[in-house]
């Protein structure tokens, strides 16, 4: 019975050896995939920018000068008491 069990015997250090092996090869594949990704999001974003009528740093500051805008009557308004009046329901 013992001569069984010996011939099934896989040595350890060859399975471990190609696990850590198929591993490495996993990871590369895995990176040249994300690397893959990577660059043609930025061309996909490089391509969505060159195509906008207003650049992004344009659109963004006027954003924010319409945000900072509201922000400022908002203020005034609470300030002046008009938001302090109950409000009517009729």
């Amino acid at each position: 019975m013992a001569s069984i069990t010996e011939s099934r015997h896989v040595p350890t250090g060859t399975v471990l050896l190609t696990g850590a092996t198929l591993t490495v090869i996993g990871g590369v594949i895995g990176l040249a995939g994300a690397a893959l990704t990577a660059v043609a999001a930025v061309v996909a974003v490089r391509r969505r920018v060159g195509q906008m009528e207003t650049p992004p740093t344009e659109l963004a500051l006027h954003h924010w000068r319409r945000a900072r805008s509201a922000v400022h009557a908002g203020a005034d308004a609470w300030r002046d008491g008009h938001l302090s009046e109950p409000l009517r329901t009729s």
